[in-house]
């Protein structure tokens, strides 16, 4: 029902935006932080097919992991529709190409994401780096596994982990490895 109405909103809302004002997808990525998996992402030549899933991936990506995060509350207001907006893009972008299936399998990842972060969180399960990766990057770890990039987005993503403070994520109390 909620992936309904936020369909309808998005719809309603692009309806009333000229072709000419829309911002695209790439405009968006640029504005995203400079780092080794967004570098990587905007180089053509790393994506095998369909940018636009890749573009739009990587933003559900990013608004997933905006979830994990809290904000200071004078940046609270400003971290929910950071958020939104990517969540709005993503479907968006996906909707419009008709990439429904796409939406769907990102749905499911999101889930089994969220049941396991969860119970991460409430039995204060230590966790390697390996999962993570996983939590933090399914949706891109789902670009690779289906020839949407490169397989250097993997090493991508561990160079991003290697400087990532990962003592801010929410869910994330013990790291196998951490002193």
């Amino acid at each position: 029902m909620l992936g309904l109405f936020i369909y309808k909103v998005i719809y309603m809302n692009y309806q009333t935006v000229g072709q000419d004002d829309q911002i695209s997808l790439s405009d968006i990525i640029d504005d995203l932080e400079s780092n080794d998996i967004t570098n990587f992402l905007k180089d053509d030549a790393n994506i095998i097919k369909d940018k636009t899933v890749v573009e739009a991936i990587l933003l559900f990506t990013y608004a997933l992991n905006n979830l994990d995060t809290i904000p200071s509350d004078e940046k609270r207001e400003q971290h929910v529709l950071t958020g939104d907006f990517y969540f709005s893009e993503f479907y968006f972008a996906l909707s419009r190409e008709s990439k429904m299936d796409i939406v769907y399998e990102m749905v499911e990842i999101s889930k089994t994401l969220s049941s396991r972060k969860s119970k991460i969180y409430e039995e204060n399960i230590e966790i390697d780096l390996e999962e993570v990766k996983y939590l933090l990057f399914a949706p891109l770890l789902y670009l690779i596994d289906n020839d949407y990039v490169k397989l250097g987005l993997d090493s991508a993503i561990d160079k991003y982990l290697i400087d990532k403070d990962l003592s801010e994520i929410t869910y994330i109390k013990n790291i196998k490895g951490d002193d």
